[in-house]
């Protein structure tokens, strides 16, 4: 009275469950409403029309991030700029120490400063906190350059305090530098740092200056810096990035 299909089902049913491999029958609901399939875009968080990524405050990045950032002081906008959206911000940076390489691709950059900061490869042996941004210098002659700001003591929280000289560097490739006041106009943006990006933001930002009647240094190109807060591999959506062009106030 049973078919041969309705008998394996059975057997397979008694089968003790220490075998490991036993089916359970299930009741099966029929009608069902399907589960509606997420798309690529939800899954990551995007989609088409969406809001853009909403700033952070230099405060909320160094909450974000848990790290010492370096030290600065933002300006007020110039007259010629008020009343119109900012677009970007003049900021009065603390003098800091910083240690830095040349490099030809960013993973070998970091590396080295890694090594020096976190792996403790110094003349004192000390592995130091990570601190931020990491400063890429592209336009910088012989060779582009990064960076990394030295955290506390070697540069101070807060202008009251001498700072103390880092460890040399164990790495031939590698030099600690004292870095004096400047003043930068920083531009932000999110996703990646690709050299048509970083360049175009600065020819705009260029423009927005001279509009504004903010001179630049004749050698601001080879002072260029990326300034990124993030992980090398961080998702594009994820990444704060600055751009900082020396200007004279």
């Amino acid at each position: 009275w049973m078919s041969s299909f309705a008998r394996i089902l059975v057997l397979a049913a008694t089968v003790p469950a220490a075998h490991g491999w036993c089916a359970v029958a299930r009741p099966v609901t029929r009608g069902a409403p399907a589960r509606p399939r997420a798309s690529p875009a939800a899954l990551f968080g995007l989609s088409f029309g969406a809001k853009p990524k909403e700033e952070l405050s230099d405060e909320a990045i160094a909450e974000k991030y848990g790290l010492q950032i370096a030290r600065f002081e933002p300006l007020p906008a110039l007259p010629a700029a008020e009343g119109r959206e900012e677009v970007y911000q003049l900021r009065r940076y603390a003098p800091m120490c910083v240690v830095e390489c040349a490099y030809e691709k960013r993973p070998e950059g970091y590396t080295l400063l890694d090594g020096y900061t976190q792996g403790g490869e110094n003349a004192l042996g000390l592995p130091m906190p990570r601190t931020a941004p990491c400063m890429m210098l592209p336009c910088a002659t012989p060779e582009k350059l990064m960076r990394y700001v030295l955290p506390s003591p070697h540069t101070p929280r807060d202008g009251d305090t001498a700072a103390v000289p880092p460890p040399e560097p164990t790495c031939d490739l590698l030099a600690t530098r004292q870095l004096g006041e400047t003043v930068y106009a920083v531009k932000r943006f999110s996703g990646y740092g690709t050299p048509g990006i970083v360049f175009g933001l600065r020819d705009e930002l260029k423009t927005q200056l001279a509009r504004d009647g903010v001179r630049v240094p004749a050698d601001c190109d080879e002072r260029l810096v990326l300034a990124q807060y993030n992980e090398l591999f961080s998702l594009p959506w994820k990444r704060d990035n600055e751009l900082w062009l020396p200007v004279e106030l």
